[in-house]
């Protein structure tokens, strides 16, 4: 039944958008067709919203391909010039910086480890915490930032690749999805405002491993994601189920891990996200999924989550995305990713 109304609603809206239709081809995205962009998004009503009825997935649907044949101006005002002459990764090179000093610390001290050991590293960094902060060059901060993520790491093992939240199913109308309290206009607003001069109003974190996760909380923030906890004590930031910003200086009581760490970032939103997957590659699957306002994290070989993007526009099958470390609102996720996978977060 679901197979027969995916195909009546892809036929009734190719054989009402031809304007749209021929608008989009005329932009240049070809990768995939229309009429696959058409039934990705036909799946993804039908997987994230089962309870709706046929003709409310039916509007939700038209909604939903409506926003992804309009190639945003990011896109479009990046000429092939820029696509060629990518970002440095800053944040990859941050992240492997910390890894290679940590198993360089740990055989120096005695053991043979490697990248892909982190439990080992993990165990062998916590029982010896003390007598590493008296090394006289110890870099603390790659200590701490290492036993932080792959804590982070550990809880994540467990966790699905995909899950819905609850809400989802108890929406009944297609314009309940569509008018929920999340404005992703005046996220990407956000992003497209302070990727590259950043708002005064936060503090910057790139001093202290990286500004991405900082930098996304405050477009989830401008386009209405309520900040959770009170702000003052380290107990309170530390805890995984607040996510908070307050104030101007780099404070880590005022400042909820997850809302300035990659990998805190990543577990709250995937308990609070209104639904996300993981995925290996860039191509048709994933781009039925995401949406602009959505977060994005990239993972490395272990799971680890070292950094965090928004998508800001559409270039099929291929995202645009805004981000910090390095501030970029052109990056396209198949430059990002890579074969470590990706997670993408929901927000609507």
């Amino acid at each position: 039944m679901r197979k027969k109304f995916a195909l009546v609603l892809s036929l009734s809206l190719i054989l009402t958008s031809v304007i749209g239709l021929s608008a989009y081809a005329a932009a240049g995205t070809n990768s995939i067709t229309d009429t696959e962009i058409y039934q990705g998004i036909v799946s993804y009503v039908d997987e994230i919203y089962p309870n709706l009825k046929d003709e409310e997935k039916s509007k939700l649907v038209d909604e939903l391909y409506k926003e992804k044949s309009e190639v945003s101006s990011v896109a479009k005002s990046k000429t092939a010039v820029d696509r060629n002459n990518s970002e440095i990764d800053v944040a990859y090179e941050n992240v492997m910086a910390e890894e290679n000093y940590i198993v360089g610390l740990i055989n120096g001290l005695g053991e043979n480890t490697n990248l892909d050991n982190w439990e080992f590293n993990l165990e062998y960094l916590q029982n010896n915490i003390d007598s590493i902060k008296n090394i006289s060059d110890v870099n603390l901060a790659y200590v701490e930032s290492y036993m932080e993520a792959y804590e982070w790491v550990k809880l994540n093992e467990n966790m699905p690749d995909q899950k819905v939240n609850e809400n989802a199913f108890n929406f009944t109308t297609a314009a309940e999805v569509m008018a929920t309290s999340y404005s992703y206009s005046d996220a990407v607003s956000y992003a497209n405002k302070y990727y590259k001069n950043y708002n005064s109003n936060y503090p910057d974190w790139n001093s202290a491993g990286g500004d991405c996760a900082n930098f996304i909380s405050q477009c989830l923030y401008a386009g209405g994601k309520s900040m959770k906890g009170t702000p003052g004590t380290k107990k309170a930031a530390d805890n995984f189920a607040n996510w908070f910003s307050k104030g101007t200086s780099q404070n880590v009581k005022n400042v909820s891990s997850t809302w300035r760490g990659a990998d805190a970032f990543r577990n709250y939103w995937q308990t609070n996200a209104s639904s996300y997957k993981k995925f290996t590659s860039v191509n048709s699957t994933s781009f039925s999924y995401g949406y602009k306002g959505d977060a994005v994290s990239l993972l490395n070989s272990n799971g680890r989550a070292y950094h965090t993007m928004i998508i800001v526009g559409y270039s099929s099958p291929d995202f645009t995305l805004a981000a910090h470390t390095g501030s970029t609102n052109s990056a396209k996720l198949s430059d990002k990713a890579n074969s470590n996978g990706f997670i993408i977060y929901n927000m609507r």
